[in-house]
């Protein structure tokens, strides 16, 4: 699991009563129309000029909605257990709730003290409710959700009025392949504001997430354990899109592919076209390049299009990559990183055009060769 930057609202030992009354004006400016001025953070600005300009009444989904969602979120259901005990103590002794939303931003749990939840209530931050920035304006489960970073948002930071005698932390728990599985969050009178709060949820969502990722790991290995290699290069990933196995193309750590629906033909960014074959738990995706031909479009927005079985796929181009890919259509025998350098116009080293090369093959990796350069289909070159 990556480090997520943390984002607290209050230093140590900072009065929150006072900090309230400084933000209070500003939050009425920038609510009246006026520009967003320090000391308020530059998240909060971020999130504040993210506002919709009419913000919908809160519908929560009733009972069956809620156990709906959470029978869809497994992975989160599994470690409400953990969280109750890193946390739910610790935060009703500071008068705060533990708060558990799914990727979405739909609240799915709320425990804590019942004098905290009945002014939660009042507010709407109840089960079954949707915390987006796009639902309730700034807040911390929705920014945290939107800035994908653990942040505190304190008193006159939310955007609605209602809002403001709380204080709200939150962080996501990540998921596979840059993925988000839900949010964690701990809330209270923003009298309780304490920027340790963000480091006490943050640590329980690693070690959930760490939880998480070895039981995923376990059942990765369980596919590809009962799944026949193929001849050639292949991915097998899960439902989930989690790479099992592979041959023949380099995965690195954490390569996240969304799973086809349905079998035939699949492009997946950065590796290819393949053909997908749905097998017991996941999904078998057989690099295939030998059907398939480029098409290089110039013009304002470059692009190349990839033609396979009847099927096309758009992929955007910066200039410079329109450029690489001109080169090596005009020399199908392939070029080495030197000769490269020596036909792009201002590349200055070769570390230079390797990144570049490293970074079109991640967009087109299955028909871009290295050792030399080369392309595995046929290039048409338009406009």
């Amino acid at each position: 699991m990556p480090a997520l930057r943390m984002q607290p609202a209050l230093r140590a030992f900072e009065d929150p009563t006072a900090k309230a009354r400084e933000l209070l004006p500003l939050h009425r400016a920038w609510s009246e129309g006026s520009p967003i001025r320090p000391p308020v953070r530059e998240i909060v600005a971020r999130s504040w000029m993210r506002q919709p300009s009419a913000t919908p009444r809160i519908r929560p989904l009733d009972a069956a909605g809620v156990a709906d969602r959470r029978e869809r979120s497994p992975a989160l259901a599994s470690v409400v257990p953990l969280l109750r005990e890193r946390l739910l103590a610790l935060a009703a002794d500071a008068g705060n709730q533990l708060v558990i939303s799914d990727d979405e931003g739909y609240i799915l749990w709320v425990e804590g003290p019942s004098t905290v939840r009945r002014r939660s209530d009042g507010i709407g931050f109840m089960a079954g409710a949707r915390w987006r920035e796009a639902d309730v304006g700034t807040n911390a489960l929705g920014t945290s959700l939107a800035e994908r970073a653990p942040v505190q948002i304190f008193g006159p930071e939310h955007a609605r009025e209602e809002q403001h005698t709380w204080v709200c932390t939150s962080t996501p728990l990540p998921g596979p392949g840059g993925t988000t599985r839900g949010t964690i969050t701990l809330s209270g009178s923003y009298r309780t504001a304490h920027p340790h709060t963000l480091t006490l949820i943050c640590a329980a969502a690693h070690e959930a997430a760490a939880i998480l990722d070895h039981g995923a790991r376990q059942e990765l290995d369980r596919l590809a354990a009962r799944t026949p290699a193929p001849a050639g290069a292949y991915l097998l990933v899960d439902d989930m899109g989690q790479v099992a196995a592979s041959a023949g193309i380099a995965v690195h750590d954490g390569l996240h592919v969304p799973a086809p629906s349905a079998p035939g033909p699949y492009w997946v960014a950065g590796i290819g076209t393949a053909i997908a074959e749905r097998v017991p738990g996941g999904w078998l995706l057989a690099l295939d390049t030998s059907a398939a031909h480029l098409e290089l479009r110039r013009g304002p927005s470059p692009a190349v299009v990839v033609h396979h079985r009847g099927q096309e796929t758009l992929v955007g181009l910066s200039a410079r990559h329109l450029e690489i890919l001109e080169i090596l259509g005009a020399h199908p025998e392939g070029l080495g990183a030197e000769a490269l350098l020596a036909r792009l116009q201002g590349a200055t080293t070769v570390v230079t055009v390797r990144a570049e090369l490293s970074r079109l093959r991640r967009r087109l990796g299955g028909f871009i060769e290295s050792r030399p350069y080369r392309l595995a289909a046929p290039l048409q070159v338009h406009g």
